[in-house]
């Protein structure tokens, strides 16, 4: 291709996406007209139409039409992008699709102020939280003010109640179908997210907080990744490394290179400071080894090289007793779930059926409305392959489009698949890729499934490949899945995750119920 062609559709593409970060602070900030706020009510739903492969899975047309018929009607006055996003956002969370997700956009930063202090995170970045019962809880701090104590209830943020914010932000989001293990946990987890959605960016938020009968308080705050400080610490790196001999240079070189390797093996999480696939061996009071394998996300990093490793591990200490625990786990690649179940399947099988799409081009949506100036320009000048390899790829069947991947076919286990007794820890936040996963343990009776019903739907969701879509006036973000992705199987009725078959509910900050459960009914099998 000609890279002055190349360069011309760059500059066209950089010139059209331009606006200045003032302008775009300004839209969001000021109050959207109702005929505007109509504007996006009708363009989220007729996108989300020609888009998602099953808007009415789980909601009629008549009902989803009368809902959005009523929200138009109730638009009478000018509302700010955030007012906008907490009556906009439940009516699109009806659709019940837990991948379908609503982001209300944040002021940006301008150019003099990333220059003058670095790029600025949200507060929130600072501390994880896990809720129960309406509470919300501590669960970890990553950095920031470390004198806030882990397990410390929060009861306020600034003058605002927990209780009252966590009841408003469970309409902003949906689980899959009409599971009600999900929503709870995950507002939790991720309620930095949706604070930010409802409220104005500020550099810091007072936390009103109890610990056992103390009560006290403490700001979490923005930081800030300043140049200056980036400059002095590459400084000191080059005068560490003049200071070094070649064979202290080599050896740095090497352990460079395991550390990366190992956090390439386990997927490092830089935020949480850990890593997302874990295994150890644990041991009974009888002595039993039980092999223990903790996937907290289906991402990050490389997978082969840990399961290829955990499985041997586990062959060559003869241990028949294997727990999978998936609590927490919100999902990830098709690829790697895949790959873990070829360890475990006893026979041979079909990992998920051929995926429905609403359209035989559909896949090309997300290429030419990124944000991203690269990849727009590739796909404008590689548009004509695209289009030839999705049409090969997507089939019409009785007037509909599927896609048909490669975990479609017939498949064989490992050579070396496990064969011993397998148990998994499930919650509520064992959802997407996690829960496609335990749909097909439980439909082959392969394990025991301990603790809570899964966010997850059991007869599948939409997800796999994802269009982002702004809205014109307000610029609120909606990301709609464009794959009908399930695995063969299905149960009535439709709409619930996957149960276990020893319910036991979770609780915050105590004792690990679920696993001792799973070792004392290993040790009394002895």
């Amino acid at each position: 291709m000609n890279r002055k062609l190349f360069l011309y559709i760059a500059i066209i593409i950089v010139i059209s996406s331009c606006g200045s970060v003032e302008k775009y602070n300004k839209q969001i900030s000021k109050k959207h007209s109702p005929e505007e706020l109509k504007e996006d009510v009708e363009y989220a739903y007729k996108k989300l139409k020609k888009l998602h492969p099953d808007v009415y899975w789980y909601i009629s047309q008549e009902e989803l039409d009368g809902k959005v018929h009523k929200l138009k009607d109730e638009l009478t006055k000018p509302l700010t992008t955030k007012e906008f996003y907490t009556v906009f956002a439940p009516v699109i969370t009806s659709i019940k699709q837990g991948h379908l997700s609503i982001q209300a956009p944040s002021t940006k930063q301008t150019k003099e102020s990333i220059k003058e202090k670095g790029k600025r995170d949200s507060p929130f970045n600072s501390l994880s939280f896990e809720s129960s019962e309406d509470r919300l809880y501590v669960k970890k701090v990553f950095k920031g003010d470390t004198t806030i104590i882990k397990g410390s209830e929060v009861i306020a943020f600034e003058d605002e109640k927990v209780e009252d914010l966590l009841a408003s932000f469970k309409t902003f989001h949906a689980s899959d179908g009409y599971n009600q293990t999900f929503i709870p946990k995950f507002i939790g987890n991720r309620f930095g997210f949706f604070y930010m959605n409802t409220h104005k960016r500020k550099d810091s938020v007072l936390l009103h907080l109890k610990f056992k009968d103390s009560l006290y308080q403490k700001y979490i705050y923005a930081s800030y990744d300043k140049a200056k400080d980036l400059s002095t610490k590459n400084d000191t790196i080059k005068q560490v490394k003049k200071r070094l001999s070649k064979l202290e240079r080599k050896k740095a070189k090497e352990a460079r290179k395991n550390l990366y390797k190992k956090n390439n093996k386990y997927g490092y999480n830089k935020r949480t400071d850990d890593y997302n696939r874990n295994f150890d061996f644990l041991k009974s009071e009888n002595e039993t080894l039980i092999a223990y394998m903790k996937i907290k996300s289906f991402t990050n990093g490389g997978y082969k090289e840990f399961y290829k490793e955990s499985f041997a591990k586990i062959d060559s200490a003869k241990s028949t007793n294997l727990v999978i625990d998936l609590r927490g786990n919100l999902g990830g690649r098709l690829t790697e779930i895949d790959d873990l179940y070829s360890y475990v399947a006893d026979k041979e099988y079909v990992f998920i059926e051929k995926s429905k799409m609403t359209g035989r081009l559909s896949f090309l949506y997300p290429y030419f409305h990124t944000k991203s100036i690269t990849t727009k320009t590739a796909a404008t000048l590689l548009s004509p392959i695209l289009a030839v390899y999705h049409l090969f790829k997507v089939k019409k069947e009785k007037g509909d489009s599927y896609f048909k991947f490669k975990y479609s076919k017939l498949r064989d286990p490992k050579p070396n698949n496990y064969k011993g007794k397998i148990y998994v820890l499930i919650d509520g936040e064992s959802f997407s890729a996690s829960s496609i996963f335990s749909t097909h343990l439980k439909a082959t009776k392969r394990a025991t499934f301990v603790g809570e019903e899964t966010g997850g739907a059991y007869n599948g969701t939409v997800a796999g490949v994802y269009a982002p879509i702004e809205l014109p006036n307000s610029k609120i973000n909606m990301r709609v899945g464009l794959l009908k992705i399930n695995a063969p199987y299905t149960i009535e009725p439709d709409g619930y995750g996957i149960k276990p078959d020893v319910p036991i509910e979770s609780n915050v900050m105590t004792e690990d119920k679920e696993l001792q459960w799973v070792i004392n009914d290993i040790e009394g099998s002895k």
